[in-house]
């Protein structure tokens, strides 16, 4: 067997010790094959990109090396045809240039779904904490996915003990009990979950000791790692009835999948979350967002979204580590800005108010300088030689010095106009982290909402169920139709207006006009219950003040005709039984001098009185 057979299985069985510099568009090239095919590689792949017109990347690649040892191998690519080279081979979503750096797991799942091999943006060297912070924990959360968990440079590994000291960020410290010092490395652990949902400051851990990298692994002791000691460890902690904490593992149209713990995962349908059918779940809930639930069957487990109170506190989650803090915790609401009310002016004599300036508009990197207004060098005067002007060679040197100071200047307002826009992109970013915050809150606050619409609705039902068991009637109580409706409307406003009210909202007067029964029996679409609510509602002047209603005097022939009279000077009035629905059901009704006369019922484009 030849060496360069050797080498070639040498670097097949662990990645390259070193950073690896892609300069080529054939090793540009060749590296896209390997990220792609499976098969060709054992490791995740860290690419960072230099930008363009640098020479050093804005992150640290050597610094990542170091971090994910033979975990994960480095590749290092300018932006140029190298990189050119790489993305044409890369299905789209999956590129990387222009000083970004991305981690490409072992699985492959990232090639159609490109948002799992997520794109770190960087934009000057000010990011270059940021941005190797990030490529380490995605390098080592892929490392750990793959079942890559102890570096194979670890000599000898030891188990000890220690006491965590506190947590930082993704990190942990912990002081072992020879006082020496080890990190917990959240990429280490869980994958998905803050490392400060496991352990707490003065907790005690038990784990593998690496003393190379003075890494402390912490796997061997979690809890749950099976799925069915975690599945009968929530039937055990959990009863029916209970209000536990779950977060959102994936949202679909019709289901938002919840995890009681990291492999305990149930579906909840979309009746078990709302009643409204415009909701959309994708917009109630957000993946890593953490929420409150019932368990509603324990057998197989089943959970529900909408019948938990804002007053209900909800039972501690597990810990995943033994002495740690709960998984699950609620997050603590963002601070609204106090409002301080402008102070009044000491002067008596009121002073004109002055007029705002227009809201200034945000700075933009042509602001700083403007592309077409690049500054142009004044051409260079020639040196004199001798009383000769420029030399023999003088005019062809002064063309090349001016085309050569117009590229600088040029070269300079184009990198001016590159960091603005860096700068203005780093902006965005933290734009967009505020808004998700944002709407995350929003999230919870409409599902708090829509909770307390779903209880009206229950309490309302339950009310007027228990009213018509105190009465007592199953049926009807007159086989008379008009006796049988005056009694509903009656029934209605005694258990609609409250007693200290009802001396002030009496039943006006009224008759049922020739065929208002038959339409009430023939319209469909529309309870008979409601009708008989707007009824009271007319009947008391409530429907005055409601805005739903949209009460109005009928014109003929719709909009624009003249208002509906009869030769007794009654009017012809108009109220929506319905809203924003098809062909919306309306009740008309007379305004007489004595009273009122119902009229009929009808669909929204039936003008008829």
């Amino acid at each position: 067997m030849s060496d360069q057979s050797t080498a070639r299985q040498t670097i097949a069985v662990a990645p390259p010790a070193d950073v690896r510099r892609i300069d080529t568009e054939s090793d540009a090239r060749d590296l896209a094959h390997r990220v792609l095919t499976p098969g060709r590689r054992r490791w995740p792949v860290v690419v960072l990109t230099i930008s363009a017109g640098q020479q050093e990347p804005f992150g640290d690649p050597h610094e990542v090396k170091d971090a994910v040892g033979d975990l994960a191998e480095v590749v290092l690519m300018p932006t140029s045809d190298v990189s050119w080279a790489f993305s044409r081979e890369m299905p789209p979503g999956t590129q990387v240039y222009g000083g970004a750096g991305r981690v490409y797991p072992l699985d492959h799942g990232w090639v159609a779904d490109p948002a799992s091999s997520r794109l770190r943006f960087a934009y000057s060297p000010q990011d270059r904490r940021r941005i190797t912070d990030q490529l380490i924990h995605d390098a080592l959360e892929a490392a750990l996915t793959a079942g890559l968990l102890e570096p194979r440079t670890n000599p000898r590994p030891q188990q000890r003990s220690g006491t965590v000291q506190g947590v930082i960020g993704s990190r942990a410290l912990v002081r072992l009990d020879d006082s020496s010092m080890a990190t917990v490395w959240e990429e280490l652990t869980v994958p998905g979950v803050p490392l400060e949902r496991l352990l707490g400051r003065g907790q005690r851990v038990t784990g593998v000791y690496d003393p190379v990298s003075r890494r402390l692994n912490l796997r061997e002791a979690l809890l749950f790692t099976d799925p069915s000691v975690a599945w009968a460890a929530v039937a055990e902690a959990y009863q029916i009835g209970d209000v536990v904490l779950a977060d959102v593992a994936q949202v679909s149209d019709d289901a938002v999948s919840l995890r009681l713990l990291p492999d305990v995962v149930v579906d909840v349908k979309r009746d078990a979350v709302t009643s409204n059918a415009n909701d959309t779940l994708r917009g109630l809930f957000t993946p890593g967002e953490i929420v409150t639930c019932r368990v509603a069957e324990n057998n197989p487990l089943r959970l529900r979204l909408d019948d938990v109170d804002d007053e209900e506190a909800p039972k501690s989650a597990p810990s995943l580590l033994p002495g740690g803090p709960p998984w699950l915790c609620l997050p603590e609401p963002e601070p609204q800005p106090s409002t301080t009310p402008a102070a009044r002016p000491t002067s008596q004599s009121p002073s004109p108010s002055p007029v705002p300036d227009p809201p200034r508009r945000r700075p933009t990197p042509l602001d700083v300088e403007p592309r077409g207004r690049i500054p142009v060098p004044r051409p260079v005067a020639p040196p004199s030689m001798g009383g000769v002007p420029g030399g023999a060679d003088g005019p062809r040197v002064i063309q090349l010095r001016n085309e050569l100071a117009a590229e600088r200047a040029t070269r300079e307002a184009l990198a001016r106009d590159l960091a603005g826009l860096r700068g203005r992109a780093a902006e965005l970013e933290d734009e967009l982290a505020h808004a998700n915050r944002v709407i995350e809150q929003l999230q919870t606050r409409y599902r708090g909402a829509d909770l307390a619409r779903q209880r009206a609705v229950k309490q309302l039902r339950s009310a007027q169920s228990r009213n018509e068991h105190a009465l007592g009637i199953d049926g009807p109580a007159f086989l008379d139709a008009e006796e049988q409706f005056r009694f509903e409307v009656y029934c209605e406003w005694v258990r609609r207006i409250p007693p200290a009210e009802k001396a002030n909202k009496p039943l006006a007067d009224y008759l049922l006009g020739p065929g208002f029964l038959e339409s009430v029996e023939q319209l469909a679409g529309i309870s008979r219950a409601k009708i008989v609510a707007v009824v009271v509602e007319v009947l008391t002047d409530q429907v005055q003040h409601l805005a739903g209603r949209g009460v109005h005097q009928l014109r003929a022939g719709g909009a624009g005709g003249p208002y509906v009279r009869r030769a007794d000077g009654a009017t012809c009035w108009r109220v929506a039984l319905q809203q924003d629905a098809p062909a919306a059901r309306r009740l008309h009704y007379w305004r007489t001098p004595d009273g009122y006369e119902l009229s009929r019922v009808a669909v929204h484009d039936d003008y008829r009185p």
